[in-house]
């Protein structure tokens, strides 16, 4: 696929984003680095918390469906993220949960400032295997137009 620019970027354009899984061993080696508490990396203190078992950190949760959303955008003449929106949790993640997530482009905007560049959002909407809403969340990518000589 060639390079998608600014200009090829529609409203409301759905990215074909992979199903994402969620494994027991992920979520603890994920928490293990990065975020430790209790009911990330210790199966009987998760049983004995507020969520009756393990769960993944929603950082984890963020950074997996990242992925696969960047996955999903293909070539784009992305310059740089420029900020997130809001991040709003749900449910919680478990080991064996399969995650899909409902990526749309939106706000497209052609900078004023910057000439040749354009600024995009992607919103988010993230369900477990069972419909569930998991997560929902937001990015800001600032986006190359099209060069003049194409």
């Amino acid at each position: 696929m060639s390079k998608r620019y600014f200009e090829d970027i529609s409203e409301g354009e759905r990215l074909q984003c992979a199903s994402v899984v969620m494994t027991k061993e992920e979520i603890i080696e994920f928490a293990e680095r990065f975020d430790p508490q209790p009911f990330h990396v210790d199966e009987k203190a998760a049983q004995e918390s507020f969520f009756g078992g393990l769960v993944a950190s929603s950082l984890h949760t963020l950074s997996a469906c990242t992925r696969a959303v960047v996955e999903a955008q293909g070539d784009v003449a992305v310059v740089s993220g420029v900020g997130m929106d809001e991040v709003k949790m749900f449910n919680p993640v478990r080991p064996g949960d399969v995650l899909s997530i409902d990526a749309r482009w939106v706000d497209l905007i052609r900078s004023r400032s910057k000439p040749g560049f354009g600024f995009a959002g992607i919103r988010c909407q993230v369900s477990n295997q069972n419909g569930e809403p998991v997560i929902q969340y937001g990015y800001r990518y600032m986006l190359a137009c099209r060069p003049k000589n194409s």
